[in-house]
């Protein structure tokens, strides 16, 4: 059943994962982000018949799924046959931060302190990424329907891509932050089925490792944002030195994505 106390953002999936629209965002100038063509989720893999004929209308028509091919494999997305589907892991070429939340075991759980993982996670996660190089460019060049980017449960490699693209497209780190917090709450049912997976031998540290995980916080994101700013001098040299994208290139994708 849907929920439909939630954010306006939210769209009205069934078996969909945090799934909404940046649209109506606004940028700094004021303009507002186009709706339905830049959305963001979690893994596909419990849509619905239901959810893929909503989808349709859109059309939904580029996927970029930010997972690896394990969790591909593993919980494959449904999708209709007019999606175009680009697998692009995120996850850091380091050994020492994972994405991959859901693969944790019990005793994984015990031995890390969850919030820490997470802020070295969102130190890396900007920098040298392929998929987010898959992101600039599909950005830079129109495309037809939607552009869905998603991960196993649409927080922390879609977190970072869809920063990326609200700072492409002009909005202010307020903004960026704001959109980004929409996901506190609404992964109750995902921590609740890996605890389910876990058994009942979870520990209370280990319990609170994994809220850590499977959680939003402004300190998140912000360590990305603090990476950045160390790395570079503003955001906007970031997009451009990183991932090609030029004030000249995020002015047309702005004028395609942006309503006057």
């Amino acid at each position: 059943m849907v929920n439909d106390t939630r954010h306006p953002s939210f769209l009205p999936l069934h078996g969909g994962i945090n799934f909404r629209d940046m649209g109506g965002q606004r940028a700094a100038d004021g303009r507002e982000i186009r709706r339905g063509k830049l959305l963001r989720s979690g893994a596909l893999h419990q849509v619905t018949t239901e959810d893929l004929a909503y989808l349709s209308t859109l059309p939904l028509g580029v996927v970029l799924d930010y997972r690896d091919p394990s969790e591909v494999s593993r919980s494959p997305d449904r999708l209709s046959a007019n999606a175009r589907y680009i697998n692009a892991p995120a996850n850091p070429l380091t050994s020492d931060a994972s994405a991959k939340i859901t693969d944790f075991s019990v005793s994984k759980l015990e031995e890390v302190d969850g919030e820490q993982y997470m802020l070295e996670l969102y130190r890396q996660l900007p920098f040298n990424n392929p998929a987010y190089q898959q992101l600039a460019q599909l950005l830079a060049h129109p495309f037809d329907g939607a552009l869905l980017q998603h991960c196993a449960v649409g927080k922390d490699r879609t977190g970072v891509g869809c920063a990326l693209t609200l700072f492409a497209l002009g909005c202010n780190s307020n903004t960026v932050m704001e959109e980004y917090l929409l996901t506190h709450g609404m992964l109750t049912q995902v921590e609740n089925e890996v605890t389910s997976w876990l058994g009942d031998s979870l520990s209370d540290r280990a319990r609170k490792t994994l809220t850590d995980l499977l959680t939003v916080r402004e300190s998140y994101l912000a360590s990305a944002l603090d990476a950045i700013h160390q790395r570079y001098p503003n955001v906007n040299a970031w997009l451009e030195q990183e991932y090609q994208l030029t004030p000249a290139v995020c002015r047309t994708i702005q004028a395609r994505q942006l309503a006057e």
